[in-house]
């Protein structure tokens, strides 16, 4: 059973909105690859089309700055990280021109834990990476890695923490469900959340809206299930028998929290199909039964793009982040983490986690 909602401290505040923005907010990146190239990307634009909340805690978009990037592939290690976003392996689509932006991208840190498919390319680790986010004024780390790297991505929290950084895991990594690491971030004053990002509309948040629609209907549900295939590198990690068990499992408890009774669901990356880019397909299947037993299916293709999708969701939170530290709110928010991630410390109906986290950030 994951542990309980963590009691972080808390001071009463009133919610900043309005025009006037707070900002900045410096944010590091951890692994500059295509979720990274399309977060830079859209923070180099004066104005953005698609985006989802342009005031988020008295935030705007403007008020994000990207303070230092960390990779280990030595083909992007100091590269300026305008340059560094198009480099291979990364395949995310040039969707506008960026400016120089004077960031080196330098080496970040890796354990053992490092897909095989990236080890030819790997750099040495950076000795003095928690330094390097002190010189940068680094507010917050956002952890972009490819999944699987538990232990790396346990490293990076730990080096945040003693940086005085808040961190943000996108990763299907253990950390922000783990309390004991939670109260540590939350004694010295900083926020850690994750884990597993759920983009904007990707498969889960689609496969949960399904359920959530055909049960509020009236129908029973009996069985569901969701197949992916995309390319990217990310789709390439997760194909990785040990790591696609784990993600599976995330996938299947998150959209199983719909449906207030038990039913069979799957969900999870079947294959890798390379030039697919960073586009994703996700196939359903439904099956419910309703007067008479009489059994409706529902089978649909949902086409996207990994980077665009995640980009949205990664805005918001790193806004709400900066918004929760400002009220002296740390640990791990329960708002930020039931919104923008799938493995969660309790259960949240996707609906009830958009309304609480419009609530106190929107």
């Amino acid at each position: 059973m994951p542990p309980k909602n963590i009691i972080i401290n808390k001071k009463k505040a009133k919610k900043k909105s309005g025009n006037k923005s707070p900002g900045p907010i410096r944010v590091a990146i951890l692994g500059v690859g295509n979720v990274a190239s399309v977060l830079v990307q859209g923070l180099s634009q004066s104005r953005l089309d698609g985006v989802w909340h342009p005031v988020v805690g008295g935030f705007h978009l403007k008020d994000i700055e990207i303070s230092a990037a960390f990779d280990i592939d030595k083909n992007k290690i100091g590269k300026d990280l305008s340059e560094a976003i198009f480099c291979p392996p990364n395949v995310s689509p040039k969707l506008c021109d960026v400016k120089g932006k004077g960031i080196k991208v330098e080496p970040g840190l890796a354990r053992g834990d490092v897909p095989p498919h990236l080890k030819s390319s790997i750099a040495e680790n950076n000795p003095s990476f928690s330094q390097s986010l002190k010189d940068s004024d680094t507010h917050l780390v956002l952890n972009l890695l490819p999944s699987g790297m538990q232990e790396t991505s346990r490293v990076y929290a730990e080096a945040a923490l003693e940086a005085g950084c808040d961190f943000i895991n996108a990763t299907p990594a253990t950390l922000a469900c783990d309390p004991l690491l939670v109260k540590r971030f939350s004694k010295s004053g900083l926020i850690l959340v994750g884990d597993d990002l759920m983009s904007q509309f990707g498969g889960t948040a689609f496969h949960k809206g399904i359920l959530e629609f055909i049960n509020g209907r009236g129908l029973k549900i009996e069985k569901s299930y969701q197949l992916d295939v995309g390319g990217g590198t990310e789709t390439l990690n997760t194909i990785t028998e040990e790591v696609k068990a784990a993600k599976r499992e995330i996938k299947s408890e998150a959209i199983a929290v719909e449906v207030p009774y038990k039913f069979a669901t799957v969900a999870g990356t079947t294959d890798y199909v390379d030039y697919m880019g960073n586009n994703r397909t996700s196939y359903f299947w439904i099956s419910a039964k309703s007067l008479f037993g009489v059994e409706t299916r529902v089978d649909v293709y949902l086409r996207t793009n990994d980077g665009t999708n995640a980009a949205n969701v990664i805005y918001d939170v790193i806004r709400a982040v900066a918004s929760s530290k400002r009220r002296k709110m740390y640990g791990s928010p329960a708002e930020i983490c039931d919104y923008g991630f799938k493995k969660l410390r309790r259960p949240m109906l996707l609906k009830d986690a958009l309304a609480a986290f419009s609530r106190k950030y929107i």
